[in-house]
């Protein structure tokens, strides 16, 4: 989180020495943790909450209002569902997902921000000493009263090795799913229906055919992923392209040229909800560090954009998007929106 260095101190990055970050043995523990509490059929347990959560947001939608697209309504998806998925209350999400929003502008400073900025910082670091200071609470309640289905307390008995996650590892592992189960699809399924805007055609052709919502949902992922690059370092001296990139050398990978590479995909700067099969986007990553939560977001995100293309509404959008500030995502701040059922 926010990168290395000086800046990384000062977004509280040794909260975050998580999976994402770790590598060689110290990834492969974490990963194998991850893997055993974090598996699709575990997801699965929480579709009723989430077709829950999105038939209570559509209700809300359909009453005609004006409201916005992110925190009315994205937000309030992703966030109740990371809350049941954590075991947290749900009077507590206001206060979570101002944390996400705060800790996400930080998140991998040291690939846009030239210097430190001290109201950044300041907003930074009394954010993370206060998500730690409640998920520790959390933990040691935890650790007193296990729960069954609770993730918090899944990751403080499951054994890797014969070992079990230190409390650092456990309080870094509760903050990662905060922040990527949070901001990332909220901002997929905002953008998927940007999208509907700007393609209406496809979005004809999907109402058409309610069986390439999934489909949708991918094509939305390689056009519009929320994470548009990952940080990388170099182990060794590698020569790429007549470049050579030196040992400890910082590597920006871009996702989202990568998605939209002509070469792998046809007519990439296209919207296409039919792209199907051929659609082999890396908006989750690959290889070890592909995305864990990568289930999990999938589902929310056909649940709310089936929900929206079943009830008939045509979604209007009110005026111009505001844009978030960090790079290294695709955010959307707010977007004022109109959902109209078709008469």
């Amino acid at each position: 989180m926010g990168g290395s260095g000086e800046v990384a101190e000062a977004n509280l990055g040794f909260l975050f020495n998580n999976m994402i970050s770790a590598s060689g043995e110290k990834h492969r523990r974490l990963r194998m943790v991850g893997n055993k509490v974090f598996m699709p059929k575990y997801i699965e347990k929480f579709r009723p909450n989430v077709e829950a959560v999105v038939k209570e947001r559509m209700d809300f939608a359909l009453s005609g209002a004006l409201f916005d697209l992110v925190e009315d309504f994205s937000a309030q998806i992703t966030v109740a569902m990371i809350c049941a998925i954590l075991g947290v209350p749900r009077s507590d999400m206001n206060t979570i997902r101002g944390w996400a929003a705060i800790l996400g502008e930080n998140s991998g400073a040291s690939t846009w921000i030239p210097e430190l900025d001290p109201k950044l910082v300041a907003q930074g670091r009394n954010t993370g000493i206060a998500m730690g200071n409640y998920f520790t609470d959390l933990l040691a309640e935890r650790s007193k009263n296990p729960r069954e289905d609770d993730i918090l307390s899944a990751f403080l008995q499951v054994e890797v090795d014969g070992e079990k996650l230190s409390h650092e590892e456990v309080l870094s592992m509760a903050m990662l799913l905060l922040l990527a189960g949070n901001e990332t699809t909220t901002n997929l399924i905002t953008n998927i229906i940007r999208l509907f805007d700007a393609f209406p055609a496809q979005l004809h052709a999907l109402r058409q055919n309610l069986e390439l919502t999934n489909d949708v949902v991918e094509e939305a992922l390689r056009m519009r992923s929320s994470i548009r690059n990952v940080d990388r370092y170099a182990l060794k001296d590698v020569k790429i392209g007549g470049v050579t990139i030196p040992k400890g050398g910082l590597v920006v990978v871009w996702l989202s040229a990568a998605n939209r590479d002509p070469a792998v995909f046809e007519n990439p700067d296209e919207f296409l909800v039919t792209r199907s099969k051929q659609n082999r986007h890396i908006a989750f990553g690959q290889g070890m560090h592909m995305c864990l939560g990568a289930p999990l977001a999938r589902m929310e995100a056909q649940l709310a954009i089936r929900a929206i293309l079943e009830s008939g509404a045509m979604v209007e959008l009110v005026g111009p998007p505001e844009i978030g500030p960090n790079g290294n995502f695709d955010i959307v701040t707010k977007q004022m929106v109109r959902f109209r059922t078709l008469p």
